[in-house]
């Protein structure tokens, strides 16, 4: 499965995301919409805290990286079939307008893909009931919100 994403964000009100899932072929750090969140972030009254500017930055562009390594990390895991509408999802949930957290994007996608391979392994080696996990995502798997984690945590109650 070689699948590929591609946002383009050519500024911070130009970033949108399917609800459905992502295409294309690349994700696009946009340095504009990460310096703009920064500067809103960590600034008071017109001042910016310059210290915890670089801090944030950083965190973006290391988000940028780790959203690239796990893309590519759940991508070439064969069932893993649904890791374009989990991109989608923490697309969604962390780069909007308000928001432009790479790092967050980055913890969403680690967060489901990881709930997705122990899910998998458990039904796998007959730790899970089919039934039961069937009715989980029912509960917490829907169009543009694939919350696996959460599908983990229903299957242990």
């Amino acid at each position: 499965m070689n699948k590929i994403i591609k946002i383009i964000a050519i500024s911070l009100f130009g970033l949108t995301a399917t609800s459905t899932s992502v295409f294309a072929t690349d994700v696009i750090f946009d340095q504009n919409a990460a310096q703009t969140f920064c500067k809103e972030k960590w600034s008071k009254r017109g001042v910016i805290d310059s210290r915890m500017f670089s801090f944030c930055m950083g965190q973006q562009t290391e988000g940028y990286s780790d959203t690239m390594f796990l893309y590519n990390k759940y991508s070439n895991i064969e069932k893993v079939e649904l890791i374009d509408e989990v991109v989608s999802y923490a697309l969604a949930k962390w780069a909007t307008q308000r928001e432009y957290q790479l790092n967050m994007v980055a913890f969403e996608i680690k967060k489901q893909g990881e709930a997705y391979l122990n899910i998998d392994y458990d039904l796998n080696n007959n730790a899970i009931d089919t039934q039961k996990l069937n009715s989980c995502k029912e509960k917490w798997i829907s169009n543009g919100k694939p919350q696996w984690n959460m599908v983990e945590y229903c299957l242990k109650k």
